[in-house]
């Protein structure tokens, strides 16, 4: 089944994610900016905000990436290297209305943003041992982007359909015969589908079926090497 992205859900919550990352940011010490993000180690707290601000610039003024999206994100850091968090903040939310724009316009191209800027909001907090909203509307929209990106991946790798459930709603994405089912509460399964579970935390989650088999359409990005204790 097609996973239904809905574009003025996604561009309200994707405003009130920056509110949430501003809060989980704020009033950093230089000692906190770089604190290192166990969920993207090569990343300290500064780059990740520098990341956020340099997406929603760079997209509003359609400065996209042209080749590797990677060297594209890189760049964004470093030309923020130095830049305080406070600054950076401002960047993000200065940017911000007019990438919402863009989600409403075309939800397809810039909505699985909003999963990105959720994904890093609870980063964040976890790095910096700070509170959030583990049952934000971000997090529940953020799994029917997962699970659009799912069911592509498991087609482009020649898999069967997967079905998830958090107690509440569920997804049963893919074609044929589910090979792979889990039910977890919301946020987990959140972090579970979003690549920030080690393989080891992945195994030992829950899931029924050949879970290595399916990991190629289930994990859109690299798992992290060590667990992930949130």
């Amino acid at each position: 089944m097609a996973v239904e992205i809905d574009a003025e859900r996604c561009a309200t919550e994707y405003a009130a994610t920056r509110a949430r990352v501003r809060e989980v940011l704020s009033d950093l010490s230089p000692g906190q900016e770089e604190t290192v993000v166990p969920a993207c180690p090569d990343w300290t707290v500064r780059n990740l905000a520098a990341h956020l601000a340099g997406v929603a610039a760079d997209l509003v003024a359609r400065r996209n990436p042209t080749g590797d999206t990677q060297a594209w994100v890189d760049a964004q850091v470093a030309e923020r290297a130095a830049v305080p968090v406070a600054e950076l903040l401002d960047e993000f939310d200065a940017a911000g209305p007019g990438f919402e724009g863009l989600i409403r316009n075309r939800p397809r191209s810039f909505a699985g943003l909003l999963y990105d800027v959720v994904s890093h909001e609870h980063d964040a907090a976890n790095a910096l041992g700070r509170p959030a909203d583990r049952s934000s509307e971000g997090v529940v929209l953020s799994l029917d982007i997962m699970f659009d990106m799912v069911e592509r991946d498991l087609a482009a790798n020649g898999l069967g359909a997967v079905r998830c459930s958090d107690g509440v709603r569920s997804w049963e994405v893919g074609e044929g015969e589910v090979g792979l089912t889990i039910e977890t509460d919301t946020y987990e399964l959140f972090r579970l589908v979003g690549s920030r579970r080690s393989l080891h935390q992945m195994r030992d989650a829950g899931f029924v079926g050949d879970l290595d088999a399916h990991l190629p359409g289930l994990c859109h990005l690299p798992l992290p090497t060590t667990d992930l204790v949130e």
